[in-house]
């Protein structure tokens, strides 16, 4: 092994080093940026995505940001915590009110508060008297407060909000909401999609908290596949020995696929893969060198799997939140997903049966006109609901076996209504439907679900 020369041993570090920007790191960091520097009614925002996307990298660049354009030298702007998965419930609280003070005790007054605190100056110190465990949290707000601290970032924040028994789930989030509200510093948690159960475990968690996904590309989106060659490209471009970039730029998807559309997991396959040619010797950055540093068939279908898992939760979640709130306003249409579905969005009046007059009055408020019709009366009038099938949302039907299948048809389980589905970002969507009265015998293939699992039937 020849011993790197020093030109190379600085490319080398420096490729390390690279933070490749791309659109959904951008996105991400201006949501962060937007909810740190603004206005805003929540105290805790959850950041959640596929292992790899980027969730860390981003957390570091917003907090490095923060820094360095505070001009109070007197002032920390962002505190960034790790939370430990041997910590779970009360301890995890001790975990992080000692990380926190670490961070702040730069400050004189911080330090001579913290000095006499048997839990903060004794590491395997965990359980003892009430009294010390409320000294370390005022201790904690007293420094949060002094530091004008305006965020905290907990990365994998997922292990911070389990509970050991016999508490609730809901335990960590109360205790994370109170200590929000007497500080109002903002706490963005980084983790896995588990984050996404832990906004919505009542209507309080709700109201306090907001979720951002840091989503992952897509090869069945154009615009994406597009985002994901631009990323590909710059590290391509910055890789420190010999690199045919149009040529692998040709391999694209199998570079997409085997990083799950991950920048994060395409970045670190890279510099593992540099790394190893380097101090090999080798000049020449090739497919085949990348071959032997991807990441294993069972590493990829593991990470592969939880990702989807992850997304189709999230997103069949969504949906049914959809459905039933517009089954307790008693209105059972679906949002319009654009102007041209012919519905108000602001009272959601179809145009089938009523047209908007342009002619607004002194209040701004458009004439509605009823179109000419009879009304019903007593048992002839039916409820909105019950003409609309109680059946849609996310399938769950897997990408590959429907692309591979051919087949585009699908047929409601509830009333047996056809209609003709697209994948959008690796996912099956029903729509909301009217209810079919009768069920015709179906001769043509289409998918049926049997019990619990989707099946291609017909000729």
């Amino acid at each position: 092994m020849d011993p790197l020369s020093a030109e190379l041993r600085t490319q080398l570090e420096a490729f390390k080093a690279l933070k490749v920007k791309h659109p959904r790191l951008e996105e991400t960091d201006r949501a962060l940026m937007r909810a740190i520097e603004g206005h805003r009614s929540y105290t805790l925002l959850a950041l959640y995505g596929a292992s790899g996307v980027g969730k860390s990298t981003v957390v570091k660049r917003v907090a490095t940001r923060c820094r360095e354009e505070e001009p109070d030298p007197a002032v920390v702007p962002v505190v960034v915590v790790q939370a430990s998965p041997e910590d779970i419930g009360t301890s995890a609280r001790l975990d992080y009110y000692r990380q926190v003070l670490t961070q702040l005790r730069g400050h004189l007054a911080v330090k001579d508060r913290v000095m006499n605190l048997a839990l903060a100056t004794t590491p395997g110190k965990k359980r003892t008297d009430p009294a010390e465990w409320l000294d370390m949290r005022e201790a904690v707000e007293y420094a949060l407060e002094l530091l004008r601290v305006k965020a905290v970032f907990v990365d994998e924040a997922q292990h911070l909000l389990s509970v050991d028994p016999p508490h609730k789930p809901t335990a960590q989030l109360d205790w994370l909401k109170s200590l929000t509200n007497r500080t109002n510093v903002l706490h963005v948690l980084v983790g896995n999609f588990e984050l996404y159960d832990f906004c919505h475990l009542n209507g309080q968690a709700a109201r306090r908290m907001r979720d951002l996904p840091f989503p992952r590309y897509h090869l069945d989106n154009q615009s994406e596949c597009e985002e994901f060659v631009g990323a590909l490209r710059m590290l391509l471009e910055r890789v420190p020995l010999t690199v045919d970039v149009q040529e692998l730029l040709v391999q694209w998807r199998w570079f997409a696929e085997w990083s799950l559309g991950c920048i994060g997991v395409l970045g670190d396959w890279m510099v593992e893969t540099v790394d190893a040619l380097c101090k090999e010797g080798e000049t020449t950055f090739t497919i085949e060198a990348l071959k032997r540093h991807a990441l294993q068939p069972d590493q990829r279908v593991r990470m592969e799997m939880e990702a989807r898992v992850g997304e189709h939760k999230v997103g069949r979640a969504k949906a049914q939140s959809e459905q039933d709130l517009q089954h307790l306003l008693n209105n059972p249409t679906v949002l319009p997903s654009s102007a041209s579905s012919g519905l108000s969005r602001g009272n959601g009046v179809s145009s089938a049966n009523a047209s908007v007059d342009p002619t607004r009055d002194t209040r701004g408020k458009p004439r509605i006109e009823r179109a000419a019709s009879r009304d019903r009366v007593g048992d002839q009038v039916q409820p909105m609901s019950a003409l609309k099938c109680s059946f849609s949302g996310v399938l769950a039907i897997a990408a590959k076996p429907f692309l591979d299948s051919g087949i585009s048809r699908v047929e409601c389980p509830d009333c047996a209504a056809m209609r003709s589905l697209e994948l959008r970002n690796d996912m099956l969507r029903f729509p909301s439907h009217d209810q079919r009265k009768t069920r015709p015998t179906q001769t043509e293939q289409r998918w049926v679900k049997r019990e619990t699992t989707w099946e291609v039937v017909g000729r």
